[in-house]
Order: structure tokens, then sequence, then C-alpha cells
């Protein structure tokens, strides 16, 4: 593998930048690293202070969120690949070893691990076990076959991931959306209508920094809010109707949570989840129904 780029996207990430940039650094050899390049959302913390420690360029975000952030350090890339991170995200000891290798295919545009929060326990339960049902089975089990927008996406998150420069800045760069929500979901889309493959290695698993169940709750609200301008995105993509999640369907899934919920408490010998899961589903439940 050649050299390539490392960027990253920040606001306000102090409390766990220290650990996130040393990981990388203990992952990634200094040898095959071109530029370090952070688009910051305007931090009042010490974020900036942290990565020119670390040894990256810190640049300020043109816009707001996301979707600029990733377009502002997509215009400093100047390797043949490039890697994108977040603030929060600690990476798998194995990533380095595995993942490029992907990219050696010509078809494939973009490369990733898996990553699960590392507390509280019942969030990381939760999200082991629904990856163990999607992890790219060709065939679904029959209560799932309604769910084939999760089994594609899984994995194709921006904060671990390798890609092939040209192929994305020939998909038109990272989606442009106003919420910070489903810019990997509808860039996936992207790329495999222009032909192109993203590579997910569930094996290689990083850790997702949480602080506690309060912050995934609130991230699950967030996300079912943003949920119509990610639908419409990823029609315009594909050309077809937006992925068939109703609101009957958000509510039957909050009703039922509490049965499920067991179900995967049992499952996972994980007692947290029969309560972990009936809150999710209602968090979800209230962003959708807030739009």
């Amino acid at each position: 593998m050649q050299k390539v780029d490392l960027v990253m996207w920040t606001y306000n990430g102090a409390k766990t930048l220290p650990s996130v940039l040393k990981r990388i650094n203990e992952v990634i050899p200094g040898e095959f690293v071109g530029k370090k390049v952070i688009s910051d959302d305007h931090s009042s913390d010490g974020t900036r202070k942290i990565a020119e420690s670390f040894g990256w360029i810190v640049v300020l975000n043109e816009g707001k969120g996301i979707s600029d952030n990733a377009n502002n350090v997509l215009k400093n890339v100047e390797s043949e690949f490039f890697v994108s991170f977040e603030q929060d995200l600690l990476l798998a000891r194995d990533w380095w070893s595995k993942i490029p290798k992907a990219l050696d295919n010509p078809k494939v545009a973009a490369a990733s691990g898996m990553r699960f929060a590392d507390k509280p326990r019942g969030v990381h339960a939760l999200q082991l076990y629904v990856a163990r049902k999607y992890r790219g089975d060709a065939q679904l089990e029959s209560w799932l076959r309604g769910r084939e927008m999760a089994a594609f996406t899984l994995g194709k998150t921006l904060d671990n991931s390798i890609y092939r420069t040209r192929a994305v800045r020939e998909v038109g760069g990272f989606p442009k959306l106003a919420s910070s929500s489903g810019v990997d979901t509808v860039l996936a889309y992207e790329i495999d209508q222009h032909g192109y493959q993203w590579y997910v290695d569930y094996n290689v698993q990083s850790v997702h920094l949480r602080s506690n169940l309060r912050q995934e709750l609130s991230h699950q609200y967030w996300y079912a809010k943003q949920l119509p301008e990610m639908w419409r995105a990823i029609s315009r993509v594909t050309h077809k109707k937006p992925p068939p999640v109703t609101k009957f369907g958000v509510i039957y899934r909050f009703l039922m949570s509490p049965f499920t919920g067991v179900f995967m408490a049992y499952q996972t010998r994980e007692p947290s989840l029969a309560y972990v899961h009936p809150l999710i589903r209602l968090y979800y439940l209230r962003g959708y129904l807030s739009r």
C-alpha cells in the first residue's frame, strides 16, 4: 500500500480526541501516512490544539455539519487513497493489516470495518446482535425481509473507512445533506449506482466511544428526525421510491419492542436489553413523529 491521506471532522472533541489520535498513530504506520487534515466545526474547547499537537493540519469548516466537513477535507486530499475518521472512534488494532487490502480490487471504492459502542453494555450487546443478523447474508430470515436497506448499509460508515479518491470524486464527493445524518448511507447508494463496491469486514471491530445510554437515545431521536431528507436523497440516487419505512412500521416495532427486548436479552444473555431496546424504539418513534 502506498501513502494514504488521513482526514477527520471535529466539533468539541477534546474529551475523546487524544485517545483517538494516539490509536491512529499506533495502528497506521507513519511511513504510509501522507497528509493529516481535520475540518473543525468551530470548536470552543481544546480540539484544535490537541489535533495540532498530534501533527494534524486543522482547517475550519466552510459550512456546517458532516457533509460540509467531509467535502472540506476532500478538497485537501492529494493521495490516491484516503481514510476518514470521526472524533469518537477508537480504531481496531488489526484495521490497517486487513481493510486496505480490499482496494486491490479496482471495483472497490471504499472499505470499512465494523464499530460497536463500548457502553452501556445493553447497547453494545444490541449492536452485536443486530450485526450478526444483518451481516451480508444473501437470504435474510423471514422477519428481516423488509429490512434490506439496513442489511445493505451495515458497516458502511464514515468513521473507519478507506476510499479510492478518484471514485469518491467521480460520484460527486460526499452527499450534500442539510442534516448530518445519513451522509454515509446515501454515499453507499451513490457508490453502488456508479458500479463500485463498498467492502465491509465484519470481523474487524473498532470501538465507538459512548458516555452513557442517554447519548445513544439522543442519537436515535436525532437520526429518526432526519429520515425524510435521507430518504429523498436516496430516492434521487436510485430513482426509486424511498425505503419502505412507514409510520405504522415504526409504531408497530415500538409496540413489539418489550417482547423483542426480552427475546434478545435471552439470546445474548444480557438482561439490560429487556429495557434498553424498548427505550431505543421509544426515542426513535419520538424523533420520527416530531418531523
